[in-house]
């Protein structure tokens, strides 16, 4: 079983404990309600630190050969393309970059066929006032001007 696959069951582990202490509460069993309440936490807490290890892996393998100031994030969450984009652009800023390129796809791939990351990554730039455009080439590539 790879990693994600072991995120998705401590996730569902993590919804069927939080489904057993709403129970728990409604027939006013306090001390089971607790015990799963911390059941889910832990399931949460490993989850957590199963999705990270996977972003990582797949960040590098992703990422392996591609110019300084070039990110692709496919196959990440949105969380984890937003905090790699976010040390991309402050090391694009000590390396004085005028652009970086993050690639972030078309949403093709989503199971609604929405883009999730471009958007995240469009409101980052927003907040931290930069300006950025789509590839007129490729659409699944922002440019954010650094410098």
């Amino acid at each position: 079983m790879d990693i994600q696959e072991r995120a998705r069951r401590q996730h569902r582990e993590m919804c069927d404990a939080r489904a057993r202490g709403k129970s728990a509460y409604k027939r006013g069993d306090n001390a089971a309600e607790r015990t799963h309440k911390q059941e889910a936490i832990a399931h949460k807490s490993t989850m957590d630190q199963l999705n990270m290890r996977a972003a990582e892996m797949i960040f590098k393998q992703k990422n392996k050969g591609l110019k300084e100031g070039m990110v692709d994030f496919h196959g990440l969450h949105v969380r984890e393309a937003v905090r790699y984009a976010k040390q991309e652009l402050e090391s694009a800023s000590r390396r004085d970059d005028e652009v970086v390129r993050f690639i972030v796809g078309k949403g093709l791939h989503a199971e609604d066929g929405q883009a999730k990351i471009r958007p995240a990554l469009e409101e980052l730039c927003n907040e931290r006032g930069l300006t950025y455009s789509l590839d007129p080439r490729n659409a699944g590539v922002l440019i954010v001007q650094v410098g």
